[in-house]
């Protein structure tokens, strides 16, 4: 059976819980025996990560990756679990979706990096790392289909921006399959969506081809936009471009694919090469570079710290630790504030 989960980080029964609804009802005419679950987070406690890396140590140290942050975000980490399909909608404020999609990101992403775990697991079968590997749940890995709905009220998307594109952070890490991530912005002058029957007519269909597009290769799924089209870039289909300080080289910020931009009949284009694609960030490939990287940084930054350990010691002492001290500063929070700065 399959499962579907709508996560809204907006206001209960505002606009992302009814563009996020209505695509679940969508999900439920394609397939009418789905279970659906649905969560509005608004008033859920859902903190910052702390970097404390006790998930990545637990996992080292032949345990489960647990985080030690105790709120609710182990409730919504276990429904998204749970799902097949995921339609995922935030409010965007000041360009970006609201801080506790960021915060649910932050927490999930590195307790699930399909590349990170796998190579913690093959460090377990090899005996270069404690553990049973079986005793991980690959299960949690699968890969899900899912959406992204970014809400916002203004008219133009100068102010909407970076909605769509920063969702796509929560599906990078168990590759998740992206069917159609939506700007639904304007809502400041649409003032409910259903007054717009396109909007919510293109909700029902991303809900539908959500849910049809779980268990599918990546190159079965066709990418839906009817709102915005394929964009610039073709993984991400996003339209944002970073440009490189001289030539004509551009990166994707999302996919982190590298082509070359050319003009052509007074068009934007951009040369892709295939090799760019296996890479991106949301393969296990490109993934599996940024677990390389990491596990480097202890035999590059390991000899110089000890190098320089008195050095270090001394400042973080002097200058760290003793700064109220040493600077004049104030930084007890129950000091007066001056309300009149």
């Amino acid at each position: 059976m399959l499962h579907v989960l709508g996560l809204s980080f907006g206001k209960k029964n505002a606009n992302c819980d009814i563009l996020c609804k209505e695509a679940l009802y969508g999900a439920r005419e394609a397939f009418p025996d789905a279970e659906i679950k649905f969560i509005n987070t608004q008033r859920l406690k859902i903190d910052r990560c702390i970097g404390c890396g006790a998930c990545s140590q637990g996992l080292e140290h032949g345990k489960d990756n647990k985080c030690i942050v105790k709120d609710d975000f182990q409730m919504v980490e276990n429904w998204i679990r749970w799902a097949d399909s995921i339609i995922l909608a935030a409010p965007v404020y000041a360009l970006q979706p609201v801080g506790q999609f960021k915060n649910l990101v932050d927490r999930y992403s590195c307790r699930h990096d399909t590349s990170a775990i796998n190579w913690v697991l093959d460090k377990r079968r090899s005996g270069e790392m404690p553990g049973n590997p079986d005793d991980f749940p690959l299960e949690r890995l699968r890969v899900k289909s899912v959406s992204y709905i970014s809400v916002g009220g203004a008219s133009t998307e100068d102010w909407t921006s970076m909605g769509t594109c920063s969702l796509h952070i929560f599906g990078f890490p168990t590759m998740m399959n992206v069917v159609s991530n939506y700007n639904a912005n304007s809502m400041g002058t649409i003032g409910n969506p259903y007054l717009k029957d396109e909007l919510i007519e293109h909700m029902h269909e991303i809900g539908k081809r959500t849910a049809q597009a779980y268990g599918k290769d990546k190159s079965e799924i066709e990418y839906y936009n009817p709102k915005d089209g394929d964009g610039i870039c073709p993984v991400c289909h996003q339209r944002l471009l970073t440009i490189e300080r001289t030539g004509t080289n551009v990166t994707c910020p999302i996919c982190g694919t590298h082509g070359t931009l050319s003009i052509e009949d007074g068009q934007i284009k951009v040369n892709w090469p295939a090799s760019e694609f296996e890479r991106a960030r949301g393969t296990f490939k490109g993934l599996r570079e940024h677990t390389t990287e990491i596990q480097g940084f202890g035999a590059i930054c390991g000899p110089k710290i000890m190098a320089n350990k008195a050095m270090l010691d001394e400042k973080m002492e002097s200058r760290i630790r003793k700064f109220d001290e040493a600077a004049g500063a104030l930084t007890n929070t129950e000091a007066d504030i001056p309300w009149n700065v």
